[in-house]
């Protein structure tokens, strides 16, 4: 794991990519991010909508860095009363 405060340096080819974390509500999104990125960068709790913005995290190997979107639950519509 590399600090925060070290350079990141590599040779070769260098290649980025960029994924969403989507799913329903409580379902464990943040806690995965956490753990792709080996840091804690989102609130982790049991109440539901505890993401209300999409948070970014960036995990770098080798040459390849990824970008990791947590986004919010998705819910269904209400009904329109």
């Amino acid at each position: 794991e590399m600090e925060h405060n070290e350079e990141y340096s590599f040779e070769g080819p260098k290649k980025c990519g960029t994924v969403a974390i989507v799913g329903a509500p409580n379902a464990g999104k943040s806690t995965m991010l956490n753990r792709l990125i080996g840091a804690k960068v989102a609130i982790v709790t049991h109440k539901r909508q505890t993401t209300r913005n999409s948070i970014y995290g960036i995990a770098m190997e080798a040459g390849t860095q990824i970008v990791y979107i947590d986004t919010p639950g998705i819910m269904a519509p209400r009904p329109k009363e």
